[in-house]
């Protein structure tokens, strides 16, 4: 457990300020490029988006630090039937951070608000909202307090609670323990711990360092404080949880990560939600597992999404 206690310590420590340790200079933020057949942003400027394929619509959200080329295999997979809006968020990927003083009652909130009024502005008619960690707990609010609005949401390795789980994990003494810090955090091995393909790794690592640091701190700790455990129980659209079982290996076994998943959701009805499980799958499901989590999507998507 001490073990367990350090990782989960260090990591969620390190998330809120390795973006600002390791800035790199403008001209490095570059992207591989995606195919494009639509570009949109929203009248807040909190997140850019691209438009790939026609048919129903699905939109897909990053998590923390990430850009949206984390999902080119899913639109790869999917844009013969379906329209994906992929975003990246504000402060992630080259996209300009969004002033302090516009965040109102913070990040998540003033996010959960673009993408309502985001669909409202594109007439979108009951898209399937996909978010992964960051984007996975965005998914799940828009869920329990936008159901009118969407035909149903895919929750890919996100948590409503995360606070309450480092709680769980890390003993009222553990303040003394030793902590990264932004000299001696190397950002690549978090990036192990994410995901198992070097490419990816690099990725990720990459997208840490490129990250707004005043933004990444700050949603990290709203993650933190954020409960949507007791709302789940008003869920009314169908939701799919899809969870890493590697999650903090070799410190936590599969089943022990399993049983936080379902506990962390064990208030979501169960005629509503359900699970999946990548038991061989770090994170980062995309990288580790890309070809079982489109499965998933379009499994999922097929059922729910509106064929207008």
């Amino acid at each position: 457990m001490n073990h367990l206690t350090s990782s989960i310590k260090t990591a969620l420590f390190a998330i809120s300020i390795t973006s600002a340790a390791f800035a790199l200079p403008a001209w490095a933020n570059t992207h591989l490029p995606l195919e494009l057949s639509a570009q949109a942003t929203t009248q807040c400027a909190c997140f850019n988006v691209e438009v790939f394929g026609q048919g129903p619509a699905l939109i897909l959200i990053p998590g923390l630090t990430s850009t949206g080329e984390v999902w080119q295999h899913t639109v790869d997979a999917l844009k013969g039937d379906y329209q994906l809006h992929v975003l990246t968020l504000a402060g992630f990927g080259g996209v300009k951070a969004l002033p302090a003083h516009s965040w109102g009652e913070g990040y998540l909130a003033k996010q959960q608000q673009a993408i309502i009024n985001y669909i409202d502005v594109q007439k979108l008619d009951k898209p399937i909202i996909i978010g992964h960690s960051l984007g996975g707990y965005l998914a799940l609010n828009l869920a329990v307090f936008a159901p009118d609005l969407i035909g149903g949401a895919i929750n890919v390795d996100g948590l409503p609670a995360l606070g309450a789980l480092f709680a769980e994990h890390v003993p009222a003494n553990a303040d003394g323990q030793k902590a990264a810090s932004p000299r001696n955090f190397d950002p690549m091995e978090m990036a192990k711990g994410m995901a198992s393909e070097p490419q990816w790794q690099q990725r990720i690592a990459n997208d840490m360092r490129r990250a707004d640091g005043m933004t990444s701190g700050r949603v990290m700790g709203e993650l933190m404080q954020a409960d949507l455990r007791p709302a789940l129980a008003t869920m009314r659209v169908p939701v799919l949880t899809l969870g890493a079982l590697q999650n903090g290996a070799p410190y936590s076994t599969p089943e022990q990560v399993e049983a936080s998943y379902k506990s962390q959701l064990a208030n979501a009805p169960a005629q509503y939600h359900s699970f999946a499980f990548a038991h061989e799958s770090k994170h980062f499901i995309m990288a580790d597992a890309p070809t079982w989590l489109n499965q998933q999507i379009e499994t999922f998507v097929q059922q729910h999404a509106t064929k207008g």
